[in-house]
């Protein structure tokens, strides 16, 4: 039987080299997948609102007594008495305080002594002069003499004056040996003890008045003392006393800043709650006038306002396309969290709240709050 012919075991070279360049060739085919577009950066926006004049501004304030004063004797001496001490009440006249009056009561006696000795040398300057007239008239007593009756009846006279004077001074230094309430009050300090030496004004007692109430001494910022209005009705809580919402009424405005370069404003509590004392911290919380040109004012939170180095303050708007744009801003007011300016802005623009310092102008940005979920 002839045997089939026999294939040859070999592959030729071509046909290797084929599969190798159409593995080449599948490969080359394969694209690297595209990368994706840069992701926009998300930011926290915020829907501009108009400024409604009614921005409330807290501050730290301090409780102190509508009426005050510090008492003191007006002569020296020593204390003799004090019959009051801190905390204590006391009623309009009350004795407070006594100095010893031994010396002032001696030297009381000793000027209406001399006082009665000027008395006796005008009635007899006065007799004199009256003798000396008669006899002029008569022509048996010359001119001068009768001049110089009229001389030493003018120098009695001026002697007895001052007397009285001296007498008058005496008995007044007596009577300030006493210290009296000048209105019902309490001691808010006590400054002497008994036996204590004292100098003439020197602070023995700090008093307080009952009759006029308590105020609120605060300082203001000076881009709101101009909004602020004499009569105007605020309010005060005293954390002290857990009391909030109290009503005062402003009472006075200072014209000149203090140390902390803020003007001293003074609100009067229209009706103090019990437990009250001054010292206590008050927490004020003011309610400006409503400004003229209020309806060029918006209200922005805090933390949307950009400082550059050229110490300008500006905000960055969001457009509908979502770049950012720079707009220059003016400061009217800072609140706590919100901030009441004018610029190139309106009510229902976007602008960027917070994080402005991470993003630039000409920049594209996506809102937090429509921005697309991203899993892993």
């Amino acid at each position: 039987m002839p045997c089939a012919p026999r294939r040859s075991s070999h592959r030729p070279m071509w046909l290797l080299l084929g599969f190798i360049l159409l593995a080449a060739g599948v490969s080359g085919c394969t694209a690297e997948e595209p990368k994706d577009s840069a992701t926009p950066r998300v930011v926290d926006s915020h829907v501009i609102q108009r400024g409604s004049g009614e921005t409330v501004t807290h501050l730290a304030g301090r409780v102190e007594a509508a009426e005050h004063a510090t008492l003191s004797f007006e002569v020296p001496g020593q204390l003799a008495q004090l019959e009051v001490d801190a905390g204590e009440r006391f009623q309009s006249g009350d004795v407070l305080a006594r100095l010893d009056d031994a010396r002032y009561r001696l030297v009381a006696g000793q000027r209406q002594a001399e006082a009665s000795e000027a008395k006796a040398a005008l009635v007899e300057a006065r007799q004199t002069f009256r003798r000396q007239s008669r006899l002029a008239e008569s022509d048996y007593a010359s001119d001068s003499q009768l001049d110089s009756a009229r001389s030493a009846l003018d120098t009695a006279q001026s002697r007895h004056a001052s007397a009285q004077a001296a007498v008058q001074i005496a008995e007044r230094d007596l009577e300030q040996t006493i210290l009296e309430a000048p209105y019902d009050g309490s001691v808010s300090a006590r400054r002497a003890e008994p036996a204590e030496r004292v100098a003439a004004n020197q602070t023995i007692l700090e008093v307080i008045s009952h009759r006029e109430g308590f105020e609120v001494t605060t300082g203001v910022p000076e881009t709101l003392i101009d909004r602020l209005e004499i009569g105007s009705t605020q309010r005060v809580s005293l954390p002290a006393l857990d009391a909030s919402g109290l009503s005062a009424t402003l009472a006075r405005l200072g014209t000149q800043p203090g140390a902390s370069s803020t003007y001293p404003v003074t609100l009067a509590l229209d009706s103090p709650p019990p437990g009250v004392r001054a010292g206590m911290t008050a927490d004020v919380q003011l309610t400006p006038a409503t400004d003229a040109d209020d309806t060029k004012t918006l209200s922005i939170p805090l933390t949307a306002l950009v400082h550059d180095d050229a110490q300008q303050v500006h905000v960055l708007r969001i457009a509908e396309s979502g770049e950012l744009m720079r707009v220059a801003v003016r400061v009217i007011e800072l609140g706590d969290e919100q901030a009441r300016v004018r610029g190139d802005l309106a009510p229902g623009q976007r602008i960027v709240a917070r994080g402005a310092e991470f993003v630039a102008p000409g920049q594209v940005v996506s809102l937090l709050d429509k921005a697309p979920e991203r899993y892993n």
